[in-house]
């Protein structure tokens, strides 16, 4: 299903694996040279600034190719124009899959530019004033996320993708009854909550090695939609714009003690969940959730005023760094301030090193010496001539 060389992926990785490993020290450069010459990979894939200058430069292309295109037919462009779009989208599709296959791109920046660009063609033809419910436009840009990262294991359609099926679940599950408004919240939150277990699941089979990204970007994003949909800002806003309550300011929501519970709870239990279980993603999330329950609470309730908040707030932030820092100087409980390059590294060492081993040439068999002649010998072992 995916588009890419799958040999090509797997040393890729082996590759980026070996120069994290290089710049641990843990091998030399020797090695990492060889563990390259045993297992090429021929895509092109520049850096990072590179990349999005090439992306940059690949969606102005195709703007400027489809407005060149509207300009000749412009004539019956008010009636036609979903059909040129459209058929314009599937050639810049076309013309992705023909630099994946012919000229080898993988993450160079013109890959992402053609696919979001098709993307964004084939889905505006079908959601551009277009009178169909709300869940059905989200159904389209899911499918159309969920192809996408199959095909081309794109960590931004993977997000899309879980966005766009919990928009279609909103909406459906509010064209229930009335009952839906109050208990749609905590459906979103559970349906967050299954998306995460099983990306967390599913990451670990090796089966789905190269979407590993995908799977990352969709704990994120499930994470968030988790917090989003408990958070009492989120909840009481959506609520006023969507199901007319009309509230007042200072008026709260039904069931407001709840959600302010979840508000100031989930961030908690994720930093106490990737202090346990030494996950980084959820400790940054929890750091990031927790400054946005802050000014969840400030924006209700105001005790000091902003200056004097921030200065308070930046002083115990520096605090708490200065603490961490010299007391993590020392690792402690898996945890150090000592830069590292990647996290998981040293987990990794036994597999690295059997990937050293099996680059290293198979021992030959020395090469016989063909300058040797039998004699012909008289004693009892026999000689070439086969006289006793």
């Amino acid at each position: 299903m995916i588009a890419y060389n799958r040999e090509w992926l797997d040393n890729a990785a082996l590759q980026e694996e070996a120069e994290y490993a290089h710049k641990e020290g843990c091998i030399s450069a020797e090695e990492k040279a060889r563990i390259a010459a045993a297992y090429p990979s021929g895509f092109y894939t520049p850096n990072p600034f590179i990349r999005s200058g090439l992306f940059l430069l690949t969606a102005v292309i195709v703007l400027f190719s489809l407005a060149f295109c509207c300009l000749i037919f412009m004539a019956g462009i008010e009636k036609a124009w979903r059909v040129l779009v459209f058929m314009f989208g599937l050639g810049v599709y076309t013309v992705l899959e023909i630099f994946i296959k012919d000229k080898q791109h993988h993450r160079s920046g013109v890959d992402d530019g053609l696919l979001w660009m098709s993307a964004i063609l084939l889905l505006g033809v079908f959601n551009i004033d277009v009178d169909i419910p709300a869940w059905m436009h989200c159904g389209m840009i899911f499918l159309a996320a969920g192809y996408a990262t199959l095909r081309f294991a794109d960590m931004m359609m993977s997000a899309c993708a879980v966005l766009a099926f919990l928009g279609v679940l909103f909406y459906l599950y509010l064209e229930t009854g009335s009952i839906a408004r109050v208990t749609v919240p905590f459906v979103v939150m559970i349906a967050s909550l299954l998306i995460y277990q099983l990306a967390r699941r599913w990451c670990r089979n090796e089966k789905w090695r190269h979407y590993t990204n995908c799977f990352a970007a969709a704990e994120i994003s499930s994470l968030i939609t988790l917090y989003l949909a408990g958070n009492y800002f989120v909840v009481r806003e959506v609520s006023n714009e969507m199901f007319g309550l009309h509230l007042l300011p200072g008026q709260s929501i039904p069931a407001g003690w709840l959600f302010w519970t979840t508000t100031i709870l989930i961030p908690i239990i994720y930093l106490v969940l990737g202090i346990r279980q030494k996950n980084i993603s959820l400790l940054r999330i929890g750091l990031l959730l927790a400054a946005a329950s802050i000014y969840t609470i400030r924006y209700y309730y105001s005790i000091l005023s902003i200056e004097a908040a921030m200065t308070l707030c930046g002083g115990l932030l520096i605090a708490v760094a200065y603490t961490l820092i010299r007391y993590l100087h020392t690792p402690k409980h898996g945890f150090t301030y000592q830069p590292v390059n990647h996290a998981q590294l040293f987990e990794r060492l036994q597999a690295e090193s059997l990937i050293i081993t099996e680059t290293f040439s198979t021992p030959q068999a020395p090469a016989r010496n063909t300058d040797f002649k039998f004699g012909g010998g008289t004693g009892g072992g026999g000689g070439a001539e086969g006289a006793w």
